[in-house]
């Protein structure tokens, strides 16, 4: 009986060192699968801080970060936050999306993006033809993981035939899972202008899909009949 007991507990310790051995060995490789870093491809010069972690790079700076890659004249990236600050030129191609500003600050772990300084978005967008979003603003924040883009300073967007703007504009991807649309939401001096049309309301939600237009607060509404 002794011998018994003293097998099954040698057993149930053994079982428990096996579990968290696994689950180090799990956790260990969560922590590899999340590591993630910054390139840097190029730059006239480079200046690395070893106690603040930080280094500055200068003059036509080339670095991808993730799905980032992006240009610029100067960059400051702080490798403990993983935060970063671009200035002077900065363009930031990320697939089917492209960003010019005069300035980038990035959270990279959040994946939130603030550009300002003559800001423009160029979005390629397919469905039956190719056709491009232009988004023209002085700041633009970007959500990297969602898609999502938002101006709250003024912003004018162009697609196809169609002209937006207003003082807030909101962008959000299509999403299968919810059954969201695709579309912009504007808030505040609403002017929609499609050739000789044009409508000024309070509020309006633009789906690219279906190419309809919901809007509240209609101001003056003009529709030149061709």
């Amino acid at each position: 009986m002794f011998k018994l007991c003293y097998k099954l507990t040698a057993f149930w310790i053994i079982w428990v060192l096996c579990l968290a051995f696994l689950g180090a060995t799990a956790f260990a490789q969560e922590e590899t699968e999340q590591k993630r870093e910054v390139l840097l491809e190029r730059a006239d010069k480079i200046q690395y801080d070893s106690q603040k972690e930080t280094f500055v790079a200068q003059g036509n700076v080339v670095a991808v970060e993730g799905q980032n890659r992006i240009t610029c004249q100067e960059l400051v990236f702080n490798l403990r936050e993983n935060t970063g600050v671009f200035s002077g030129q900065v363009v930031v191609t990320r697939e089917k999306t492209v960003i010019q500003a005069s300035r980038m600050e990035g959270d990279f772990d959040e994946e939130l993006y603030l550009f300002s300084g003559e800001v423009l978005l160029k979005k390629e967008r397919s469905n039956e033809e190719t056709t491009y979003i232009i988004w023209k603003a002085s700041q633009l924040s970007f959500n990297g993981e969602t898609e999502e883009a938002w101006s709250e300073n003024g912003a004018e967007i162009t697609w196809k035939e169609i002209s937006l703007k207003a003082d807030k504009v909101f962008y959000y991807p299509g999403d299968e899972a919810t059954q969201q649309e695709e579309r912009i939401v504007l808030e505040g001096n609403v002017l929609i202008t499609e050739k000789e049309r044009e409508i000024q309301v309070e509020k309006a939600t633009y789906y690219l899909d279906s190419e309809v237009l919901d809007a509240e607060g209609v101001i003056k509404a003009t529709f030149v009949i061709e």
